[in-house]
């Protein structure tokens, strides 16, 4: 009579356990990268459309004509874009603030002058991931 050793008896689908834990571990690990390949590369696309974006608000500016410039800032024209990958066009807000700067002397001809200040440009998408804003204002 043959006596069976018991340890492999009891030892019987151990392997395929391990087998399945392992396999387990992996996918978590591979949808982990996955995610965050994922997440990447929404930020990278993001990115990408503001720094076009912003290229196209610094051209407008640029190139704008002096009339144009009074249209944008009297708010009798509005400057428009189109967003890469859109085929509406989106307003632009323009902000044209001026400044009372006063010059006193030492005489009594103190002087105001009303100084504008250069135009700001600001545009508010979802695509741009909130409000993206083109020039400055003191």
């Amino acid at each position: 009579m043959r006596v069976k050793p018991l340890i492999r008896q009891y030892q019987k689908g151990v392997g395929l356990l391990e087998a399945l834990v392992a396999v387990l571990l992996s996918s978590i690990v591979i949808l982990g990268a996955a995610y965050s390949t994922g997440r990447i590369l929404a930020n990278q696309k993001q990115t990408n459309m503001q720094y076009i974006v912003i290229n196209e608000l610094r051209t407008k500016l640029q190139t704008a004509t002096t009339a144009e410039k009074k249209d944008w800032c009297d708010g009798t024209g509005i400057p428009t874009i189109t967003l890469p990958g859109e085929s509406t066009t989106q307003n632009i807000t323009v902000t044209c603030a001026s400044v009372n700067v006063t010059v006193n002397s030492t005489a009594s001809n103190n002087k105001t002058i009303a100084m504008t200040q250069p135009i700001k440009f600001e545009i508010e998408s979802a695509l741009l991931g909130g409000k993206l804003t083109v020039g400055e204002t003191l």
